[in-house]
């Protein structure tokens, strides 16, 4: 499996990914009131909750093409491009969307590479409303939904520089869990993990307070942590140029 190949299989699979990896009501509330009055629109992915919401104006950029294949609504103007060089000219939006977007590039070069850029096409006192997933440190334990265990397994498994390698996950998973039909959760969602394998892709899982360190000059303004399960380690927040 190349790394390109991980997200045709992941499209292919969207509908099964519950939250706290997909945006519930909670989360898109928040979007809606902190992005009220926003014309230009850029979402960084393809997240079909965001996209689908009324804005005046919006682009989607993701750099895999199967995902806005699959996933993104037809309606809406999707570009294939790299989020550390943003294909839009200066100031060309006053706002900018992401959920869990930070998650797929590296801690901390990915971070910095991508607050120039928001900070360069941002218009003068543009925002930008990000969910993160962000490590705590806290023994891993099996609760919650198949979902948000797996998001506790792989933050665990980058506790040391913030960092993991996808394939890491699924051997760890693996390793830990040999007989799936043991665990308390669907099959259907077990299986997602498969994914996983073999996977050269790497996330990333800084805390909440390095990952908005590391989008300075960008400026903390609010954050809003969800009430659901995982939603400490899930908080939007809204950063300011």
């Amino acid at each position: 499996m190349t790394a390109m190949d991980h997200w045709p299989l992941h499209a292919q699979q969207w509908a099964r990914i519950g939250p706290p990896l997909r945006p519930c009501d909670e989360d898109l509330a928040i979007v809606r009131r902190e992005g009220a009055g926003a014309k230009r629109v850029l979402l960084l992915g393809v997240t079909p909750e965001l996209a689908s919401l009324p804005w005046p104006e919006l682009v989607a950029i993701d750099h895999a093409h199967a995902m806005i294949e699959a996933v993104c609504p037809k309606h809406v103007r999707a570009i294939v491009g790299e989020w550390t060089a943003l294909p839009l000219p200066d100031h060309a939006v006053d706002l900018v969307l992401g959920d869990g977007a930070l998650c797929c590039v590296a801690y901390p070069d990915g971070y910095h590479a991508i607050a120039r850029e928001l900070t360069r096409v941002l218009a003068p006192g543009g925002r930008a409303i990000l969910r993160l997933f962000a490590s705590i440190d806290q023994e891993l334990q099996i609760e919650g939904n198949f979902h948000a265990f797996k998001w506790r397994l792989a933050m665990s498994l980058a506790a040391i520089d913030r960092n993991v390698a996808v394939a890491d996950i699924h051997r760890a998973f693996e390793a830990r869990f040999p007989d799936r039909d043991a665990l308390p959760w669907p099959r259907e969602a077990i299986d997602t993990i498969d994914v996983y394998r073999d996977s050269t892709i790497r996330y990333s899982f800084p805390t909440e307070h390095e990952a908005v360190a590391a989008l300075a000059p960008l400026r903390l303004v609010s954050r809003h942590a969800p009430a659901y399960d995982l939603g400490e380690r899930c908080p939007t927040i809204v950063l300011a140029k």
